[in-house]
């Protein structure tokens, strides 16, 4: 059996969280971007440019961990090529619960950056 090394378990383990971290600074960028440039009148598809881009951000940012959220449920993820059941099962579960929790942050941040006026 192929065994992977800790860095990549580490790794796939933390991949929801990484992910999250991104979306924090995509989102808080956008927000500064637009309000540094004055383009806060400026749309993008119908809704203020902002809006748009974030909501773009949000919506690839819970899909990239629903789908390693899924990966993990199904037994792909990070735990998969673990030699013992145990270091397996906890790294399945860890990628589980990452992802859930990663999914309620990306939406905690997302959201407020949604409603509310950029520069506001």
């Amino acid at each position: 059996m192929a065994s992977r090394s800790f860095p990549g378990i580490f790794i796939g383990m933390l991949a929801p969280f990484l992910i999250w971290a991104a979306h924090f600074g995509v989102v808080y960028g956008i927000n500064g971007m637009v309000c540094a440039r004055r383009v806060e009148d400026a749309r993008l598809f119908g809704f203020p440019m902002s809006v748009a881009l974030v909501g773009i951000a949000t919506l690839l940012a819970l899909g990239w961990v629903a789908v390693l959220m899924v990966k993990a449920w199904r037994g792909a993820g990070p735990g998969k090529h673990v030699g013992a059941a145990d270091p397996r099962r906890f790294a399945r579960w860890f990628a589980i619960a990452g992802s859930g929790a990663a999914l309620v942050a990306i939406l905690w941040v997302g959201m407020p950056a949604l409603m509310v006026p950029a520069c506001g």
